[in-house]
């Protein structure tokens, strides 16, 4: 694991190993958890466009502001933590912070977080994470996705890799959906 979080106030302090002073995140407003929600959730299915990915994360790292009834990503001069984990931060490390971040804003707060740091970020971290998150909004993968994309990403947690990190959790089967028993006629 490259990073630990912990709640202090109502501030998310993400450290990253190696670097002295946390990456704080500050709380969105509960419409714009939401909209960075929905966008994270349709990105998983393919239904988001990359832009609207990006927007998303940097909302979720920096803030919004509301442009009409939409919620936009600061001005990239008013973007510190972004720009500093620009500065800062390799690629990968990038992705931990920004996810974590993602997670933290959307319903499961700390708990997704931990879902996060617990899967190994990354790929499985995400995946756990996002599993959480689709159980938690009491979500069916068929009914999210009926492309199978999502049931995709969260068979891709029991794949193992090669990415876990030394000491790190072992991939766990995560639970199916649990469909009634067909009776036979």
């Amino acid at each position: 694991m490259t990073i630990t979080a912990a709640q202090q106030g109502r501030d998310l302090h993400i450290t990253v190993i190696g670097i002295d002073q946390p990456f704080i995140i500050k709380p969105l407003p509960g419409r714009a958890g939401m909209q960075i929600t929905d966008t994270y959730l349709n990105g998983a299915t393919g239904a988001a466009t990359s832009e609207q990915m990006t927007d998303a994360l940097a909302i979720a790292v920096d803030g919004a502001i509301l442009d009409g009834e939409l919620w936009v990503p600061l001005p990239l001069d008013e973007r510190h933590v972004g720009n500093r984990m620009g500065l800062e931060l390799s690629i990968p490390e990038t992705e931990s912070v920004a996810l974590a971040a993602m997670f933290w804003q959307t319903i499961l707060g700390v708990s997704g977080v931990n879902a996060y740091i617990e899967g190994g970020e990354g790929l499985a971290g995400g995946v756990k994470a996002l599993w959480a998150l689709v159980a938690r909004l009491g979500l069916s993968p068929s009914r999210t996705s009926p492309s199978s994309a999502l049931e995709t990403l969260i068979q891709l947690a029991n794949t193992p890799t090669t990415s876990t990190p030394t000491g790190g959790k072992k991939n766990v089967k995560q639970p199916q959906d649990r469909l009634p028993k067909q009776t036979k006629p």
